[in-house]
């Protein structure tokens, strides 16, 4: 008697499937290099790790001021940077459309993703013509402040195909750090021309700024999910 194969998990299918298991295995990539440097006592792994979680857990301008503050070269802080955006987009992007389709009534999606959808929808107008090129400018230019999850999320939203957003989204963010790379970089020269360790006060400020925005940004948003969940 033949056994049928079982069918791949929703999340695992298709298009927004191949994405997934790409930047599944780029975060792999990315943790073994580290633990290979860290084996071979090579100290850019701690500084690889430090701009991971930066740029993870406060963006990439946190990130650029990491590498800039290790001294990575221009051409290395800025593959860095855009490795690590591909990386996060690539495996929160799946994550997200499959949330958005199965876990729309839950009260973590509301907490915590639905935050993302409402960033986009409020520019889904703004770039309903434009497509590829608004999914690029939403990413690219600092003002909008939004990043590269919720510009995948606009793509969606526009009804790009997933492998064409995950390509604007590169674009954009390659863009993007490409411009806080050289801005750093001039900043930092120019810092340390007053003191050595001004270049590194700032960076540490930088830093903390960028935390004690993420807090209170987190906070606000846990409130409001709230406040909309007592409404109910």
């Amino acid at each position: 008697m033949q056994m049928s194969a079982l069918p791949p998990p929703a999340l695992l299918r298709g298009e927004r499937g191949q994405i997934f298991m790409a930047g599944c295995t780029m975060m792999i990539a990315w943790v073994a290099t580290v633990a290979i440097l860290w084996r071979l006592q090579h100290p850019y792994w701690l500084n690889l790790m430090t701009m991971g979680f930066a740029q993870l857990l406060l963006g990439r301008a946190a990130a650029i001021a990491q590498a800039t503050q290790a001294e990575f070269n221009v051409y290395l802080s800025i593959g860095l940077a855009c490795y690590i955006d591909c990386t996060i987009v690539m495996i929160a992007y799946p994550v997200l459309i499959f949330s958005y389709h199965n876990l729309l009534e839950r009260r973590f999606f509301k907490q915590h993703m639905e935050p993302i959808f409402a960033s986009a929808r409020r520019s889904v107008a703004r770039f309903r013509r434009s497509k590829i090129i608004g999914v690029f400018a939403f990413v690219w230019f600092p003002f909008f402040m939004t990043g590269v999850v919720a510009g995948a999320v606009l793509g969606y939203l526009l009804g790009l195909r997933p492998w064409v957003t995950m390509a604007t989204v590169a674009l954009g963010t390659l863009s993007a750090t490409v411009c806080w790379v050289f801005a750093y970089n001039s900043l930092f020269s120019w810092l340390g021309t007053v003191h050595p360790w001004v270049p590194i006060a700032t960076t540490a400020l930088i830093i903390v700024a960028l935390a004690v925005h993420r807090i209170h940004v987190e906070r606000k948003r846990t409130q409001q999910a709230l406040d909309r969940a007592a409404g109910t």
